[in-house]
């Protein structure tokens, strides 16, 4: 089930999410969403870049300095356990697996 407006900002705001490849499941990067719309992407590679990130209905927002060539990509979630969220760009095209916490042993639904 798709995430509404409200559980989509206590899913991000002011936490740290672990990224994951949604086929794989391999960490991407963590993401700190701070409180007041700033947000680093900590890349597992040892990367890092920092934007901003706001919300829109029942969607969120981020733009990075570099990452995704620095546009602006709204996406929407879909709740697969407790803490632990499936991202699609709102074209419908999966974009990561999202979890507060790198167990995802929660997951009820791909």
């Amino acid at each position: 089930m798709m995430m509404q407006a409200d559980d989509v900002r206590r899913f991000l705001e002011g936490q740290e999410i672990y990224v994951f490849e949604p086929d794989t499941r391999t960490l991407v990067a963590v993401v700190n969403y701070e409180k007041g719309g700033r947000c680093a992407f900590r890349f597992s590679t040892g990367e890092a870049d920092v934007g901003v990130y706001g919300f829109d209905g029942d969607a969120y927002w981020t733009r990075y300095e570099k990452f995704r060539n620095g546009e602006t990509h709204s996406f929407n979630l879909k709740s697969l356990g407790p803490g632990i969220a499936q991202a699609y760009f709102v074209d419908g095209t999966k974009a990561f697996l999202q979890a507060q916490t790198t167990d995802l042993t929660g997951i009820v639904d791909v």
